[in-house]
């Protein structure tokens, strides 16, 4: 159920030298040189490994029944369905053996985060960047789903969502500003603007029928980037434990937030317009907003929750980043 918000203490610890040596040799992947936990994790599943005959990252202790499995036959599809760069093989081992539970191994991928070079490059390098993944974007949501939904782990058929897609995501948006009201202030006003949001797109989201496949958690740690010609370009994408089949604009919004966080206004705006080109401006703006309130939710009550609170109402925070990315 992979559209729900997952949190979990599970991770996949440090195994001892013999272990690893044994995983490689099932595999036929040579002898162990080093292993150690990715700084880039999902939840501390991740594990890189160099051997004799390349370099692995292993993925293990799994969140929920079928998460390989899933990510998989995503893994699978995608390589399959278009031209973006994927870790396949992507292979699943089942037996509980060596590590005391099932795990997938995958080949490492060229390139680098983003965030390891972000202070050396130009906005020339952001602007290529940000074009790159754009277009791999709109490649990926080529894949196409008959119903908005989940994507089941074991039978991957797609679970619809109850009533409507437009239902589930105002009900989520909803459920979560509540939730936030346990470590921070969010006044009568704040609800009555959120309320106010949901209503004018309303009718934009009733209408909405093409659901795409989206990775659900685009953001600097599941991509890579490498200078390809001579140009900064995504080489690598991974970790699908967060897609579903929705709206395609949700895959904006983290790394629209990124670049607005990183005083990179002006290329979160060129972000957007890349991927936009030639769809209804008006209807754009709507739908980003629902999906960047949606996200904007989420921070503010983490951001609370961790003891960085916000100085000012909750209306005013998201208004100010609307205006920022022109969207106000």
């Amino acid at each position: 159920m992979t559209a729900e918000l997952l949190f979990t203490s599970k991770t996949i610890g440090l195994p001892t030298k013999a272990q690893m040596n044994e995983l490689l040799a099932v595999h036929g992947l040579g002898t162990l040189l080093s292993f150690n936990e990715t700084k880039e994790g999902a939840m501390k599943q991740t594990l890189s490994i160099m051997s004799t005959k390349g370099e692995w990252i292993v993925k293990g202790n799994p969140i929920y029944e079928g998460q390989l499995e899933e990510e998989k036959y995503v893994i699978d599809c995608l390589a399959g369905k278009t031209s973006l760069q994927v870790p396949t093989p992507y292979i699943v081992h089942h037996d509980p053996a060596i590590l005391g539970f099932a795990y997938s191994i995958m080949p490492k991928m060229k390139g680098i985060h983003l965030h390891d070079v972000g202070e050396k490059l130009i906005v020339a390098d952001h602007s290529a960047i940000a074009r790159s993944l754009a277009g791999v974007l709109k490649e990926m949501h080529e894949w196409k789903s008959l119903s908005y939904g989940q994507l089941h782990p074991l039978n991957h058929t797609i679970e619809p969502f109850h009533s409507s897609y437009k239902d589930w995501l105002f009900n989520r948006i909803v459920h979560w500003f509540h939730d936030a009201k346990k470590y921070s202030t969010l006044t009568e006003g704040d609800e009555r603007w959120l309320y106010g949001e949901l209503k004018r797109a309303n009718d934009v989201f009733s209408k909405m029928n093409d659901p795409c496949f989206i990775m659900g958690d685009v953001k600097p740690g599941n991509f890579l980037i490498d200078q390809l010609e001579g140009q900064w370009a995504i080489s690598g994408l991974f970790d699908f434990t967060s897609s579903y089949f929705a709206d395609p604009l949700v895959d904006l919004t983290k790394m629209t937030l990124f670049y607005q966080r990183q005083d990179l206004v002006d290329i979160a705006n060129q972000f957007i317009a890349e991927y936009t080109t030639g769809q209804p401006v008006i209807e754009v703006q709507l739908r980003l907003r629902i999906h960047l309130l949606h996200q904007l939710v989420l921070d503010w009550g983490y951001f609370h929750a961790m003891g960085q609170p916000i100085h000012t109402s909750f209306e005013k925070w998201v208004r100010t980043i609307f205006i920022h990315l022109q969207l106000e």
